[in-house]
This record gives structure tokens, C-alpha cells and sequence, in this order.
């Protein structure tokens, strides 16, 4: 399940996976096919475009500043969030518009330019500074599970982890380190046995 807040999916792209770190934008054709499955899914971004490889160093560049971003604001630094927030507004203009839904007003974002890649980081800047002021940045965390790096916003008070998968490996983790304590000698041996020729290695 992905978030709706597209800034925050925008820094899901590089994630842990359980193994280790994955980067969705280690070639355009993997960059693409994210874009396409959010479009799919959060209609975001609005339109989908397999990058050129300087336009996904200056994505992983833009991910890297906005991921400054929030972790300033939970680091409650907001002078050091507002710096690195205005290099990804000055990256591009940014015009409001009125589109009518069925039942409600929307605003929407665009530049005066067409091209789908100012599009997508005119959508990345807006939802960022909905996502690091106001009562939205009070609900922002990160993820508490091991080594995951991805945030997320906090609907629930008993929410701490950014998705099903990581609460289910943080559990795994807590109870391996309550077996640790509960039994500290588990898995040691005598002195006198830890020579062990033919054997294996202890703990191997």
C-alpha cells in the first residue's frame, strides 16, 4: 500500500528490503515502471515518463534534499528545513489551478512548461511543503523498524511503521532480543568444549 502524499512516495523509492537497500532509480526503465505503478494507484505522477540518465541523477539529487527535508523537521530544526526545501523550490515554477471534482473544489499545480519531468518535481515541491508545515508535520515519523529508511504520516497513535511488512519484522526483532536476555548463555558453551576439532564452529 502506498502512502497518498506523493513527496513521501517520492522517498519510498529508495527503501530497505529487508536484505539491504534498493534504489528504484538505478535505471530509467526502473524509474519508469515506479511512476507507472503510482500513476495506477495514487494517480501520481500525472504522467509517467521513462527519464534520461541526467534526469535521474537529478531525481536521486532531489530525493536526497528532500529527504533533509523531513528529517530536519522531525529533528525539529526548521531553519535547516526551510533551507534545503527552497533549493527544491527554486528547482522549478509552480502555478495553482482550479479543477472541478464531482463534489468539490481541487487545486491543482502545474509549470508553464509541458515536459512531464518538471511536471513530476513541481508535484514532488508542493506535496513536500503540505507534507513539513503546518498540523500535517506534527504526523509525520519515520519508520521505527530495523534499518527501514522510509517515512510516513501518522493517522493512528499506535502506528509506528510505515507499512504491514516492517511492524511484522520490527516484532521479529523486539522478540529475538527478549529470547537474548530472557536467555543470555543460549548457544554458548564450556570452555572445555570450545575446542571442537572436525566440528563446526560455534555460532556458525
Amino acid at each position: 500500500m502506498h502512502s497518498p502524499c506523493p513527496s513521501t512516495n517520492f522517498l519510498s523509492s529508495r527503501y530497505y528490503d529487508g536484505r539491504g537497500i534498493t534504489d528504484l532509480f538505478d535505471s530509467p526503465d526502473r524509474a519508469h515502471a515506479w511512476m507507472q505503478t503510482l500513476n495506477e494507484e495514487i494517480s501520481f505522477p500525472r504522467s509517467p515518463f521513462t527519464p534520461t540518465e541526467d534526469q535521474l541523477a537529478q531525481l536521486r539529487q532531489l530525493r536526497d534534499t528532500l529527504g533533509s527535508v523531513y528529517r530536519d523537521t522531525l529533528d525539529g530544526d526548521p531553519a535547516q528545513a526551510a533551507a534545503h526545501l527552497r533549493t527544491v523550490l527554486d528547482r522549478t515554477r509552480i502555478t495553482p489551478g482550479i479543477v472541478v471534482g464531482d463534489d468539490r473544489l481541487h487545486v491543482r499545480w502545474t509549470t508553464d512548461s509541458h515536459d512531464p519531468f518538471e511536471e513530476l518535481v513541481a508535484e514532488i515541491a508542493v506535496s513536500a511543503i503540505t507534507a513539513v508545515t503546518g498540523h500535517a508535520a506534527t504526523l509525520l515519523c519515520k519508520c521505527e523498524a530495523p534499518r527501514c529508511v522510509l517515512y510516513f504520516t501518522r493517522l493512528n497513535a499506535r502506528q509506528h511503521w510505515c507499512s504491514d511488512v516492517c511492524g511484522n519484522r520490527a516484532r521479529v526483532a523486539r522478540a529475538a532480543r527478549t529470547r537474548r536476555k530472557s536467555h543470555p548463555a543460549e548457544g554458548s558453551q564450556p570452555k572445555s568444549e570450545a575446542h571442537n576439532p572436525g566440528g563446526r564452529p560455534s555460532g556458525l
